[in-house]
């Protein structure tokens, strides 16, 4: 007998030709035949329409079996969780706004992709279903952008919700892999840049009859407060990433982008949107402190360079931020914290900029190390005072750069305490002395807030909660103070370089503040953007 591995009409022309040369084959059981192979042709049909899908991928978070028809939560749940975004979530990253008559049913039939990271990010309280959530964003990422190519709006707002709160999710972080991707959706739709732009350049139109006058290539509708606010939050969390452990991203400050702030704030259509102008003009100072850093850092210390003279102008443009602010920086703990984070960078970096002192210049220098030095710690401790004042529990809501700004306070504070001594500056033994108690009194309540949200729950995987990981970071920090409190004694007694593990034992006084950016990574929360490869100078 006659076989074929052809499927479709082939088949059917291959077994109708056997039929007339064969006379047992009568022409029911060609009818049962074909009604076989049209069988087999929609099973092939529908085999290629499952490729259409990421292949190995559930699609089921992003259609009719969305987390609430597969009962992962029920929509009770999700209209709670909705509810605590709204309230507490977003005076920490106002740059994605949910109005007040918009329901959670809106959001699941409308803009199921939004609806989902707003779930993922909102559920703290319950870190297994967060991880869970966490992981439908994923496959929901790769299913509609990697597979089918998709881009919208929306999915930029669920993007930019998904990496301010990040530290929440599963290791290993996609965090720079989402990030691109918010990018390129601003890029696409060409966010970026203001409507009817004109260009120099020839539109690639193919016309029998081009006009040269023609308008019509640079028309584009005006954004609306929802794509101005995804355009600064884009721009925020792409600077405060390069800033606080260098990871560059294409996505430069530019004077549209603190337009569009401008509009949104003088709108103010929501309760924070007045703030947006004051912190992307904020985080542009600090783009200029992390430029300085990095392109002029061997003239640091060069008494009238350059470097010394453009540090004086940011010192100076800082204090004048907040003396301009039409309100208190105390009423928006975001910004706060970004101006003092702001403060702690520009000064450590005068810091590592000193030399030591010639004869000559002794006292001066040592003037000047003894305020920068003490503008340097007001700073930490005015951002972790930030924190504390917090209403208890409220951390849970702080942002990802949140998180990292107390942990860069955390590091360069502690070490400053751990490195200089009196003999280094002409601050007494005795006020160094209280200085690193009070220091270390600020991170014992820091964990006392952090051991109340550090719980026992694990996800499926295992793994404890991000508070968890906090809290060992603490621990180890606060070691290394009292460790190295001990060795320097309140009398100035000689360093014991063995036991102050991460402090350059070079002469310079100004190497005693030089803080690579390798240590900042690898001393910052491991939480935030990977795990650490070492616990430089916090092992114990």
């Amino acid at each position: 007998m006659e076989t074929t591995c052809v499927i479709g009409s082939s088949l059917l022309f291959t077994l109708r030709g056997y039929a007339k040369s064969n006379e047992v084959y009568s022409p029911r059981k060609i009818k049962a035949l074909e009604s076989q192979i049209g069988k087999l042709t929609q099973s092939r049909n529908d085999s290629f329409d499952d490729l259409d899908s990421l292949d190995g991928v559930n699609r089921r978070s992003t259609e009719e079996e969305d987390v609430v028809t597969r009962g992962v939560l029920s929509m009770q749940t999700a209209t709670s969780l909705l509810d605590t975004f709204r309230e507490t979530m977003t005076p920490h990253f106002p740059f994605v706004i949910i109005p007040p008559e918009t329901s959670a049913e809106y959001l699941r039939r409308e803009k199921k992709f939004l609806f989902l990271a707003i779930l993922a990010s909102a559920s703290f309280a319950d870190m297994p279903l967060q991880r869970r959530l966490g992981m439908e964003v994923r496959l929901a990422v790769a299913s509609r952008m990697i597979v089918n190519g998709e881009m919208s709006f929306e999915l930029l707002q669920g993007l930019l919700i998904y990496l301010a709160w990040s530290h929440y999710h599963s290791r290993p972080s996609p965090y720079t892999q989402f990030l691109q991707l918010a990018i390129s959706i601003v890029i696409e739709f060409r966010l970026d840049r203001p409507p009817l732009t004109k260009t120099w350049k020839t539109p690639l139109k193919f016309k029998i009859e081009y006009d040269t006058e023609d308008k019509t290539c640079c028309n584009r509708p005006s954004w609306g407060l929802d794509e101005k606010r995804a355009i600064a939050g884009c721009y925020y969390l792409s600077s405060t990433v390069a800033v606080l452990i260098q990871k560059q991203f294409h996505f430069p400050h530019s004077s549209y982008i603190e337009d569009c702030c401008r509009t949104v704030s003088d709108t103010a259509k929501a309760p924070y949107d007045k703030y947006l102008f004051h912190m992307i003009q904020l985080q542009h100072s600090v783009d200029k402190i992390d430029q300085l850093s990095a392109r002029h850092a061997s003239e640091l210390g060069n008494p009238g360079s350059g470097a010394e003279l453009y540090i004086t102008s940011l010192i100076a443009d800082l204090e004048a931020f907040q003396i301009r602010l039409p309100f208190r920086i105390s009423d928006f703990p975001l910004l706060a914290m970004q101006f003092h984070s702001a403060e702690l960078s520009i000064y450590q970096l005068s810091l590592s900029g000193l030399k030591s002192p010639v004869s000559a210049h002794a006292t001066l220098n040592y003037l000047l190390r003894d305020e920068l030095l003490s503008k340097a710690l007001m700073a930490a401790e005015s951002l972790i005072n930030v924190y504390l004042a917090l209403p208890l529990d409220s951390e849970a809501a702080l942002n990802n750069t949140q998180w990292m700004q107390l942990g860069f306070a955390t590091l360069i504070a502690s070490r400053l305490l751990v490195a200089v001594t009196p003999s280094q500056t002409g601050i007494r033994a005795t006020d160094m002395a209280q200085r690193r108690v009070l220091w270390s009194n600020m991170l014992v309540q820091c964990r006392a807030r952090i051991d109340i949200l550090s719980t026992e729950q694990v996800d499926s995987n295992g793994n404890r909660s991000v508070f968890h990981n906090f809290r060992q970071r603490l621990i180890r920090i606060q070691k290394w103070i009292d460790e190295a409190s001990e060795s320097i004694g309140p009398l100035d007694k000689p360093q014991d370089q063995s036991r102050i593990e991460g402090i350059s034992a070079d002469e310079s006084f100004g190497n005693y503040f030089s803080i690579s950016q390798d240590d900042l990574f690898d001393s910052m929360f491991d939480p935030m953007f990977g795990d650490w490869a070492n616990d430089t100078g916090f092992s114990g």
